[in-house]
């Protein structure tokens, strides 16, 4: 799929929003895409391996929406910013950004580590964010309907053993978050952050392989489809409810799981 006219899939209406979701290639962030294309809103994904991302396109395509593949990996602040370009100059507008992308190497305790790839983790889980936001923010302001979802985790309130590059983004990411809503909710971007959940995604592969901690001992089986949280997400950036911004969500809140089922 490097072809660039293949990897645009149409363009959206002058009303239509547009949504750019980070890591959308597989798990989450693939059935995001789906979930807001289902919702009437169009969708770019940003990855770094564009043919990795055909079957979502085609997916998201099918579900009757524009939808584009933009290469772009978040650790590079200015292939964000040639990414986001592209799309304004393009489409003319972003309305939503889900900051989905993340890793969960290195795993093992923080002094049996390799300091540049605990940097990495930093860079991609937590600066990544920073620079995609950072680059939409212009586009975010000049829209009627902004928001920022940032994908968190539990991992961000309670330390596990061999996680400590892990477990320090996504508590940055959750205060990016809050940071985001302290500075621009008066200026009309809703901001939040969610988490998914243990969802049955590749990095679930890379934990269960390690052995370490009580989350790689979770069955396969017991683990969640990333079509729920996906669900959550895109209602979160459709509804924009005012009573969730700026808060750390969790999808086994039931009242908020019941609040987005019926909101669609």
């Amino acid at each position: 799929m490097t072809d660039t006219t293949e990897a645009r899939g149409g363009k959206p209406t002058a009303t239509t929003r547009v949504a750019l979701v980070t890591g959308a290639a597989r798990g989450i962030g693939a059935a995001t895409a789906l979930a807001l294309a289902n919702r009437g809103i169009a969708t770019v994904l940003a990855v770094r391996d564009p043919a990795s991302a055909k079957p979502v396109f085609e997916a998201t395509r099918r579900a009757g929406q524009a939808c584009r593949v933009e290469p772009c990996d978040v650790a590079d602040h200015a292939a964000v910013t040639a990414a986001v370009q592209r799309v304004l100059a393009d489409w003319g507008r972003l309305d939503i950004v889900i900051n989905n992308a993340g890793q969960i190497d290195p795993i093992g305790h923080l002094g049996d580590t390799d300091p540049a790839q605990w940097a990495r983790a930093i860079t991609v889980n937590l600066v990544g964010a920073y620079h995609v936001v950072h680059a939409c923010l212009p586009a975010l302001l000049a829209s009627p309907a902004a928001a920022v979802l940032n994908v968190s985790s539990g991992a961000a309130h309670a330390p596990r053993e061999g996680w400590s590059a892990y477990c320090s983004s996504k508590a940055g990411l959750y205060m990016l978050a809050r940071s985001i809503g302290e500075e621009y909710a008066s200026r009309g971007v809703a901001a939040y952050s969610l988490q998914p959940g243990v969802v049955d995604t590749g990095m679930q592969v890379r934990i269960r392989a390690s052995g370490m901690n009580e989350i790689s001992r979770i069955p396969r089986e017991n683990l969640a489809a990333p079509e729920f949280a996906a669900g959550v997400i895109a209602w979160l950036c459709d509804e924009r409810p005012v009573h969730h911004r700026g808060k750390d969500l969790s999808v086994r809140d039931e009242a908020l799981a019941k609040e987005a089922g019926a909101g669609g």
